[in-house]
Formats: structure tokens, sequence, C-alpha cells
């Protein structure tokens, strides 16, 4: 049996990772439990869905009691494998294994920050009880070799969306009537937490340099710490007419819809899934090179990319794009192909023979890795 674990309460690119992640492996019939927060929002996913759940506090790095517990379920329910989902399921993870040697150990690593200096995240990270670190990207697979992990040691298996969901949209004219677009406006969207690696700052100051005639406005899409920062920015700019903060939104594939240009200005990104989902909804993309990004993207076919913090070029970029409609079309058309090496079907299968690798047949019901019993 395999346990997944997501130390997390709210909902974010991880968690949705894993959720397709372990829709996936039930229909492979692979026995799979789900280690998560009481009343996180991944558990009542799951649930509606019928994915088996149990959890524990999970309080921190250092929760001993939950490490403790960890061990336990592992030795009721048989687990052969654990994969930690996020920064701190890694570390109680690493804690419980010490006591199950026989125990397999994979841990997602979906940021590009360098390991830290520490004592206690350099042990869990070179250390012979992690067996496997899945990357979401090359780029993160770059830095953790950088930071002294045995290459071998490191697989890139792409963060995957199902693509049936961009077609999945219902009619987008109430969001239009909401944020009072007009029918000749052009939209920019960002969807986004509003934290300081997503970099709202120099989306907002490419916004105060575009020097065109088209009308044109800004969805930012998301919520987080910053909200506030970035609206005085926003009003410093004297850019508030042309840009909305919408908060958090759960209608994605909607606000899509109703997009004309996404994007993605992250100083630091492990991939980026809103990308993917643009790119499906068949957006054209203006992005930076930040993290992963640029993995996903092919420059002047399906998007524009520009360096990192670069907000002169990235106003350039929005004006190109809004004054050449035919431009836009063609590389939403092209990102609507090039996105399907991306599907989450690809994501688990690659996920699944990463599982076979360390476990063999033993983790199977039925069947074989990328075969459906």
């Amino acid at each position: 049996m395999i346990l997944h674990i997501d130390t997390e309460t709210g909902w974010r690119g991880g968690e949705r990772q894993l959720f397709l992640l372990a829709e996936g492996l039930k229909k492979h019939k692979i026995p799979q439990l789900i280690l998560c927060k009481p009343g996180s929002a991944l558990q009542t996913r799951a649930t509606e869905v019928g994915l088996p759940t149990v959890t524990l506090p999970l309080k921190g790095e250092w929760d001993l009691a939950s490490v403790k517990a960890l061990r336990e379920l592992v030795i009721s329910k048989g687990i052969k494998l654990i994969h930690a989902h996020t920064a701190k399921a890694h570390s109680i993870a690493w804690m419980a294994k010490a006591k199950l040697p026989n125990v397999k150990l994979v841990v997602s690593r979906r940021v590009d920050f360098r390991i830290r200096k520490n004592w206690f995240s350099k042990r869990k990270y070179i250390s012979d009880r992690v067996d496997l670190f899945l990357s979401v990207s090359n780029r993160i697979r770059e830095i953790l070799v950088m930071d002294g992990i045995d290459p071998a040691k490191v697989v890139t298996v792409y963060s995957g969306i199902d693509l049936s969901s961009s077609k999945k949209a219902g009619n987008p004219a109430y969001l239009r009537k909401e944020f009072h677009l007009d029918k000749d406006e052009l939209v920019i969207g960002n969807i986004a937490a509003l934290v300081d690696h997503k970099d709202q700052k120099t989306l907002l100051n490419a916004i105060s340099l575009i020097e065109t005639d088209k009308k044109f406005k800004v969805l930012v899409v998301g919520e987080g710490e910053l909200r506030k920062e970035l609206e005085s920015l926003a009003s410093a700019k004297n850019i508030l007419d042309k840009v909305i903060f919408t908060g958090f939104r759960n209608d994605i594939p909607e606000l899509l819809s109703v997009f004309d240009i996404f994007t993605l200005t992250s100083k630091e990104e492990g991939l980026g899934t809103s990308v993917l989902d643009a790119m499906a909804s068949g957006l054209p993309i203006v992005a930076t090179n930040g993290g992963g990004i640029a993995e996903m993207l092919s420059e002047g076919e399906g998007a524009l990319v520009k360096e990192v913090g670069d907000a002169s070029s990235l106003a350039q970029a929005y004006k190109t794009l809004l004054e050449d409609p035919k431009l836009r079309k063609s590389m939403g058309s092209f990102n609507k192909e090039a996105v399907k090496r991306f599907s989450v079907k690809n994501t688990i299968k690659k996920t699944e023979l990463a599982y076979y690798s360390l476990l063999g047949e033993e983790i199977y019901s039925k069947g074989k890795p990328g075969e459906a019993a």
C-alpha cells in the first residue's frame, strides 16, 4: 500500500496534484491511503470521491506525536511506500523512517528554492532514508543536484493537468457583468497566490508602463499576505482603473474563458500549473523565466518569455499581444496542442514507474504500470 502525506490545510497546486495522482492510481487498482490534516481541503475533496483518508495533527516538522502515530499507522496498515508531498511531510516521514528501515520513502519537490543550510535540512535531504526525489521540473532537479543530492536519486516528473477539464467551462457572461468589463475590453489574467515569489509587483509595474490605445483590464486572481501591499502599489501607480483584485475564486475555467492573455511573472516557480491550464484553454502566455516556467513554453510560438523582474520587457510583450489579435489566436492554438505533453496521465504513469522501481509488482493488486485493471 502507498501512503500519501500532505500537511497543508488549503488547496493549492500541490494538493491538486496529489488528488489527481490518487484518482489515477485508484483506477489502476493500486492500494493507497491519504494522510492529511483534519478539516483540510484535501480531506474534504478526497472523501467526496471515495479516496480513503486518515488524519493526524501534523503540526510541523518537529511534531513528534505525529511521527509516532505515523509509524504505528505504517505498521498497522502494512504500508510499503510513503510518498511525502510537502516539506513538512518530508520531515515527519524522514523521522518516522528511522525505525522503519524496510519502508520506501519518495519525496515530491515542487519548489525551486535552494536547500536551507541548517543541520536539519541538510540531514533530511542528504540522507539514505530518502529513496527517491520526484522534481516537478528539470530546474528543480538541477538545484537538488547542485545542493549535493545524488543525481541517480532525482527524477523529473512534470506536474500534469486533466486536459478534459478545460472543456467544462460554463457560460462566463456573469463575469463580464461582475467585473464591469465592456464587450470590446481585452483581459489580461494572472492566477497565483499573492505572495512574494509570485512577484505581482513586477506585473503591476509592467502594467503601468503599457502604452496602447487598446482598452484592457487586468484580473489578479488569488489571495495572500501581500494583497494590501499590492493594492497600495496599484494605487500609487495610478492603475486602479485597470487592475481588479478578485480574491480567491473557485470558477477558474470560466475565468480562463474570459481572459485574452494569461500571465505569470514569478521570480521563483517549481513549474506553475496555472500556465498549463491557460495553455489548455487556448490562451497566449506572457511570462518570466523564473524556475521551471520556461520548460512549459515555446518562446515566440505560444508565449513571450522575459527575464525575471523585467517590467519594461513585459510591458512591451503585453502591448504586442493586445494589439495583434492574429498573434493571440495563433499562439493560443499552438499552446492548446503543445500542452498535451503535460497530461496528468503522463504524470501518473511516470509516478507509477517510480514506485515500481522501488517495490516491483507488489504494489499492484492487478496489472502492471500504466495498465488499468
